[in-house]
């Protein structure tokens, strides 16, 4: 056995080991590979440059080694049939490799991205792109997530890759990642108690502002501004919620964290988020509306409106104030009253609206659709600002994104003077309206159009009230103050809010309201959820058809090869 062994190594292995010839092919074939992979490896992953230099200097030597070995050998390698047809394959590899690392560094300089989604997903708005800009001072995010941590995985990416659009904007801004629980000391100085948590931080004057997750939900472009701008000293503008007239109010327990459908608790933390320092107000408490409020909610009062409260309200709208009314069909009396100072009052009847309301409502969930043209158009909108297409276009942001919202159980806003008899200091304007078969249902139960005695639409849902004084003045008297009335204050609550476009709706309102229009842009992008709806018959033809270009590309390669071999 031993023998035989030792034969066929002297008759078969020796041979290729004493001839020169095939070392000087393995060498020169050796130093091609480790130089072209080499190449790549240097270009391409940039964290293993080192490694990759090192393997195209052993290319080269492997190379010149060969040469040096065998000149002869080497030169009738290249010039012979194989090696001119492996040197041509060689060279046109290489070229290849070398036109999308020449074209990758390129675009990796001048990059310029294409959002094609619809809703621009992974576009930022242009207000965070010019706020980015425009930055004075150095601002950098230090995000702390644990990396063994599951849970924190996806959001970590989604972080990374929103701080990574910011770094983009603006070379001031910069963000790393750390794990707190290797770095225990730097979690505990930026006050990092819970995780995942991206403190921003203003490095000029060290001011900082964490930024929290919200039930494992992905971090928005909403909440990294908001951040910014508390950490750069952005004074917070305040808005006020009045209390005392049996109005909606929070209801978080503070035990449990559960809150109940009719609280406003998601309203008053979206406010929050958009950097509003938001306060409760109780008028037997004041003797006037504070004067830093950026504005004042009143949300389905039930009760009464004292007249001292009413005078208060007066005189903070002469003094040009902002304040938003949420009503509900049939309010107090004193409320209309108060409101007809505008030349405005909210019906007793709920509007129901067959064309356009929620599935299952009885026509008396009236929906506000964009498809339905049912909130002001541009065109109108001027019309009503006078041809101001500076403040139609602040007016127009208020819905422009809004496809559609609801109010359950909204009432009709209704004018009590004439268009024409209206002063011209006084602008009503009716941004959302029901459709034309809508009307006022006085029988809530069997909701039923009556053509006898039934009102007819459309009707206003959101109007703006834009004044220098109230309608029974002939001239203005006062500074220019701003009313949005909503004949709805259910659709801000716990239960409605987040439902279509609500929260939107209203957080752009109370955004116009306080004059913040850059923040109406930057709200959360929505994603869609498309799918692809087939039949079985579609179906079988995609499965048998998916395979088709590999099955042609392996036909075509087999002929290919038995054609030249």
């Amino acid at each position: 056995m031993l023998n035989k062994i030792t034969q066929y190594i002297k008759t078969e292995i020796t041979p290729y080991i004493t001839n020169i010839n095939y070392w000087v092919i393995l060498l020169i074939i050796s130093g091609i590979i480790s130089i072209v992979f080499g190449g790549i490896s240097y270009f391409i992953i940039t964290e293993i440059k080192d490694f990759a230099l090192s393997i195209i200097i052993a290319g080269i030597i492997l190379s010149l080694s060969a040469l040096l070995l065998s000149p002869k050998s080497t030169t009738s390698f290249f010039k012979g049939r194989r090696g001119k047809y492996g040197t041509s394959s060689a060279i046109m590899f290489v070229s290849v490799i070398t036109i999308i690392i020449l074209a990758n560094s390129f675009f990796v300089i001048n990059s310029y991205r294409f959002d094609t989604t619809a809703t621009k997903v992974f576009s930022l708005s242009k207000q965070t792109e010019k706020l980015l800009s425009n930055l004075e001072t150095p601002v950098r995010a230090n995000a702390f997530f644990v990396p063994s941590d599951n849970d924190q995985s996806q959001l970590k990416t989604n972080a990374e890759d929103l701080l990574s659009e910011f770094a983009k904007n603006s070379s001031k801004f910069s963000y790393r990642f750390t794990d707190p629980q290797l770095n225990k000391t730097l979690a505990i100085k930026y006050g990092v108690m819970q995780y995942p948590a991206i403190v921003f931080e203003d490095l000029s004057s060290g001011k900082q502002q964490p930024v929290y997750e919200k039930a494992f939900n992905p971090f928005s472009e909403q909440d990294f501004i908001t951040a910014m701008l508390i950490a750069m000293g952005d004074k917070q503008k305040v808005i006020y919620y009045s209390n005392g007239h049996k109005e909606k109010s929070l209801s978080r327990d503070v035990t449990t964290n559960i809150v109940t459908d009719e609280g406003i608790d998601y309203f008053i933390e979206g406010l929050k988020r958009d950097n509003y320092d938001v306060k409760s107000i109780n008028f037997e408490q004041v003797n006037e509306i504070p004067s830093d409020a950026a504005s004042l909610i009143i949300i389905g009062p039930k009760s009464s409106l004292p007249s001292s409260h009413a005078k208060m309200i007066a005189d903070y709208i002469a003094k040009g104030g902002r304040i938003a009314f949420l009503m509900d069909p049939n309010p107090h009396v004193t409320w209309n009253e108060l409101l007809s100072n505008w030349g405005i009052i909210v019906s007793q009847q709920p509007i129901a609206d067959p064309l356009s309301s929620l599935a299952g409502s009885k026509f008396l969930t009236p929906l506000l659709q964009k498809s339905n043209n049912q909130f002001v158009p541009e065109q109108k909108l001027l019309e009503y600002t006078r041809n101001n297409t500076s403040e139609t276009k602040r007016i127009l942001s208020i819905t422009d994104q809004i496809n559609a919202a609801f109010f359950p159980g909204a009432g009709a806003i209704i004018e009590t003077i004439d268009e024409k008899e209206r002063p011209f200091h006084v602008q009503n304007i009716q941004l959302g309206v029901s459709t034309a078969i809508s009307w006022l249902e006085p029988n809530i139960e069997d909701p039923k159009f009556d053509e006898n005695t039934d009102i007819q639409g459309p009707f206003s849902m959101i109007s703006i009230i834009e004044s220098t004084g109230p309608v029974n003045s002939n001239v203005p008297i006062f500074d220019l103050s701003k009313i949005m009335i909503f004949g709805d204050s259910d659709f801000v609550t716990n239960k409605w809010f987040y439902s279509n476009q609500n929260s939107d709706l209203i957080l752009n309102s109370m955004a116009w309201l306080a004059e913040d229009y850059e923040v109406i842009s930057i709200r959360p992008k929505v994603v869609p959820f498309r799918s692809i709806v087939v039949n079985r018959r579609e179906r079988e033809f995609l499965k048998w058809t998916s395979g088709l270009p590999f099955v042609l590309m392996l036909v075509t390669s087999t002929v290919v090869w038995w054609r030249r071999r």
